[in-house]
């Protein structure tokens, strides 16, 4: 059971988050009509990462396990997550209808905030491309897992840099569109 202790904000806390923040170097786009280029800037537009320390104590509350009647009331069904599938479906059709037929600079915010999320359905190419490179980011991890297992070896540093390495093509995707979807709608401020 939980005490006054740990309620409180002091350092009891299972995870601390200190108030100082490490500085470092932060790089923003900025872009012009005809190009983009990096410039370093000195404070962060975001909060930085920050610390974690763990307790070596934690409380733990034994739950029962939940009925088959509870299961279902707190689970998607298949029919829950078939119905999901096809309204996906339906939202890539449309999006991609209306993409196809609009030109870039008559889209309004509204159809690109629609379209966060599903970019890579909008072509069967890069959902197709996407598809293997999370495969191979799957196999690389589970390689990685399974050479430490049977070397009795356990190195959680050299995993993490594994995961990094292999899904490093995500974080720049990611940034990518972060990227682009910022300078486009900066563009219909203006």
């Amino acid at each position: 059971m939980r005490t006054e202790s740990t309620m409180n904000c002091g350092n009891d806390l299972l995870v601390d988050f200190p108030t100082s923040r490490r500085q470092g170097q932060i790089f923003t786009v900025e872009s012009t009509p005809s190009t983009s280029t990096s410039k370093e800037q000195s404070t962060p537009p975001f909060p930085s990462f920050k610390k974690v320390r763990f307790s070596e104590v934690a409380d733990m509350t034994h739950v029962d396990f939940p009925s088959s009647s509870e299961l279902r009331q707190r689970w998607y069904t298949a029919d829950d997550k078939t119905r999901f599938k096809r309204i996906l479906a339906r939202d890539v059709r449309r999006m991609i209808s209306i993409v196809s037929s609009t030109p870039g600079e008559c889209l309004s915010t509204e159809v690109l905030e629609a379209c966060v999320g599903i970019e890579i359905f909008l072509s069967r190419d890069l959902a197709q491309r996407t598809r293997e490179k999370r495969a191979r980011h799957m196999i690389g991890v589970l390689n990685e897992s399974g050479r430490q297992g049977r070397s009795e070896r356990i190195d959680d540093e050299r995993l993490s840099r594994v995961s990094e390495k292999t899904s490093r093509w995500a974080r720049d995707r990611a940034f990518e569109l972060a990227v682009g979807y910022w300078e486009l709608f900066q563009e219909m401020k203006e």
